[in-house]
């Protein structure tokens, strides 16, 4: 409230604001110090006349405060953390004591538009703590209005005053904060750029940044909802390209500002808010180029020179136009073929070792001044996630395995997680301009991603004791410990300006960690998993979030028991429900990748019935036909759409899979079959996918056992 970086944090990326931190340390440190000298006065010595003048001095100061100065600290000494137990009843008392303060006459302008403010930032808590709307707080109702009214009443006085453009600025944003959460985006995000225009010179960085950064999460963000319980952090609305386009220029922007004032924090911030963006709005082509950027910004380098070439040569490895022995040549598969691609894999992850950045490094023991500061080591546990996520998205497993190694050696480390203490927030230090605050991922929140992150890029899912299932169980296990025993979300620590919504959202993110954890056990005692799956979701009320991946384990359980039609079914129910069009429709194919999974499952299911059906060939046919005459013609228009999804993706485990059902649909055309099987490998081995590598070499075997079959026995062993 006193207009300083330093005593407002940043919520959200920059949207939440500190309440009263202020005014109420300002007067109870005066008050504390006045108290002090009047003891040491108080000592019974010979007096002289400097004693006396510290006597009368001490005299003065013990004096009441004014009522309205007193009535203007109650907040900041009645504050209490949303998890707290008389959280409500602090947010009732202090309401209580800025209405009575604001009763008073003679205030000045100056404590008049603090009351304004504090009134306001007090309200707008209680509303996103969602007390406005429930029947058990009835002091709370109206509140929406008082707001409004304060916010105006406070930005009237400021505008008549220029030395209380500082308030002017933290009402503004204000403003728009309550706009945002009235679902009233477009006026918000009006208000921003209005302000972030209006800027001077002489004003502070750290309030232009949190002007920018409220921008930035406005526009990467949908409106909370804290009067539903059905609400997650994945049910939320996608963000349109306008947005996203608006959000990236926001961001350049600051990155830029940041670079002029010579403040790198900033333009580390900036380069990582960029990627996440990026890789959440599934714009993967562009997430290479930023998650290079902002490593080089964070001093990680890695050494991807293998992964790189060896992805360039899978992408040359793709059907040619050559003579006929030429392509035998080049894309038969032979025993050499499958166990290269094998060692290479597991030398590859044999020889992985942590990046080497220099200051600060990923490991909280390096040396270096950077290496105990929270901002560059959330930052960079954010950034290895990315990477992890985006190279295990586009199937290199070498380099995503590069940085999840960097990363348990970083979440090791008690620097960053930070204990029993630690609430999110990272301090910015701007040199010559004070700090600002900055609110990121929950530690509980960023500890559980990474068992998450840790058992998605682990892709055996069997074996004595296989890495997925150990870094999944241990998961579940930690997040059921803050919410079993309807003691509600235990052990988090939030800050003091927080709100009952901010710790409902860190709730509600740990029950989807916990269900996607889930997700990844499914392997593993599937009927187990899936009904500890569907509980979960069901009790929470998450399920419609859930519904279509669910409803596709048991589409691959049905499959793998050999029940084909109820496989067929909940494939098709699955694709459905991921918002997938009719197969064959003139309208624009919908869904995502778990449309795309489910169609080809469906495909190469069918597929497989019918081969199963069909006499076994004597020899390979010579007919020139691109579709096999024994798939039917819906199997074969459900074949096409499944590999238009399939190509259409960049998620690894798709492009196999659309090479695999291809090479079905080849027919005669042996030597192309081939060059999509060969092709099916080399990205299955990329990606550390040795199921997949199983199912691809399990086809090159069927194609050679009835016209060579020692080279399709020696292939699969």
């Amino acid at each position: 409230m006193s207009g300083k970086g330093e005593s407002s944090g940043v919520g959200a990326a920059g949207t939440g604001t500190g309440v009263h931190s202020g005014n109420g340390e300002t007067w109870a440190g005066q008050r504390t110090d006045h108290l002090m000298d009047s003891t040491e006065s108080s000592d019974p010595l010979p007096l002289s006349p400097l004693t006396l003048v510290s006597t009368e001095s001490s005299l003065l100061s013990l004096r009441p405060l004014p009522s309205q100065l007193l009535l203007l600290a109650l907040p900041a000494l009645l504050v209490h953390p949303p998890t707290h137990e008389n959280y409500p009843l602090s947010l009732f008392l202090s309401l209580k004591a800025l209405r009575i303060c604001l009763q008073l006459k003679a205030l000045t302008a100056d404590v008049e538009c603090r009351a304004w403010t504090g009134l306001a930032e007090i309200g707008l808590r209680a509303i996103e703590s969602g007390f406005s709307t429930g029947s058990e707080h009835k002091w709370a109702h109206g509140l929406k209005a008082e707001v409004e009214k304060a916010i105006g009443k406070g930005l009237l006085i400021a505008q008549k005053h220029p030395s209380l453009r500082p308030l002017r600025h933290h009402l503004t944003l204000l403003d728009a904060q309550f706009s945002f959460q009235s679902n009233n985006t477009k006026f918000a995000r009006a208000l921003l750029r209005r302000l972030i225009a209006s800027f001077m010179p002489s004003d502070p960085p750290s309030i232009i940044y949190m002007a920018h950064l409220a921008l930035i999460t406005q526009l990467t963000s949908t409106p909370p909802q804290p009067t539903t319980t059905t609400t997650s952090p994945t049910s939320g609305g996608r963000t349109s390209v306008l947005e996203l386009q608006a959000a990236l220029t926001a961001i350049t922007t600051l990155s830029t500002l940041a670079a002029q004032n010579m403040h790198s924090p900033i333009e580390d911030l900036a380069a990582v808010l960029r990627v996440r963006v990026l890789v959440s709005a599934g714009m993967w082509n562009l997430v290479d180029e930023a998650l290079e950027a902002a490593e080089k910004a964070l001093c990680l380098v890695s050494h991807d020179v293998e992964d790189d070439g060896h992805v360039k040569g899978q992408r040359s490895d793709k059907v040619k136009q050559e003579p006929l022995e030429a392509l035998m040549r080049s894309y038969s598969i032979t025993a050499q073929d499958v166990h290269d691609s094998a060692a290479s894999q597991a030398q590859s992850r044999s020889n992985v070792s942590v990046p080497q950045p220099s200051p600060p490094k990923v490991a909280p023991s390096m040396p270096g001044p950077k290496a105990t500061d929270s901002l560059t080591l959330s930052l960079t546990a954010h950034t290895l996630i990315l990477g992890t996520i985006y190279h295990t998205h586009v199937g290199r497993s070498c380099s995503a395995e590069l940085r999840l190694t960097a990363l348990h050696s970083l979440m090791d480390g008690e620097t960053l997680v930070g204990g029993a203490n630690s609430d999110g927030l990272v301090e910015i230090s701007l040199p010559g301009h004070g700090s600002i605050h900055v609110r990121t991922t929950h530690p509980r929140v960023l500890f559980l991603l990474t068992f998450l992150v840790s058992a998605i890029a682990k892709r055996d899912p069997v074996g004595r004791r296989p890495k997925k299932r150990v870094f999944a169980e241990y998961g579940v296990t930690q997040c059921r410990e803050g919410h079993e025993g309807d003691q509600g979300p235990v052990n988090i620590n939030v800050p003091l300006w927080a709100s009952q919504g901010d710790v409902e959202m860190i709730d509600d993110r740990v029950l989807c960690i916990e269900a996607d954890l889930l997700c990844e056990l499914v392997a593993n005692l599937s009927h187990q998993h899936l009904a500890a799956l569907i509980s979960h979701t069901r009790t929470h009320d998450i399920f419609d979030v859930y519904a279509a991946r669910i409803t596709l384990h048991h589409a691959h359980l049905a499959h793998a028991l050999g029940d084909a039609e109820r496989a067929a079914t909940c494939y098709r129910v699955a694709a459905d429900l991921d918002g997938a069009c009719l197969v064959g429709s003139s309208v624009m194919p919908g869904g995502g990748f778990i449309a795309a999974a489910a169609r080809a499952g469906e495909a190469l299911l069918r597929i497989g019935l019918a081969a199963i059906q069909s006499p076994p060939p004597s020899s390979v046919p010579a007919a020139d036909a691109r579709d096999t005459p024994r798939l039917d013609v819906d199997t074969v228009a459900l074949a096409k759409d499944a590999l238009a999804r399939c190509s259409a993706s960049s998620s690894a485990p798709l492009p196999a899979l659309g090479a695999l059902i291809s090479a079905a649909l080849s027919g005669s055309h042996i030597i192309q079959s081939k060059a999509l099987l060969k092709h099916a490998l080399s990205l299955s081995s990329a990606a550390g996918d040795n199921h997949l590598r199983a199912l691809v070499l399990a086809v090159v075997g069927a194609q050679y056992v009835y016209t060579a079959p020692a080279h399709a026995m020696e292939v699969l062993a």
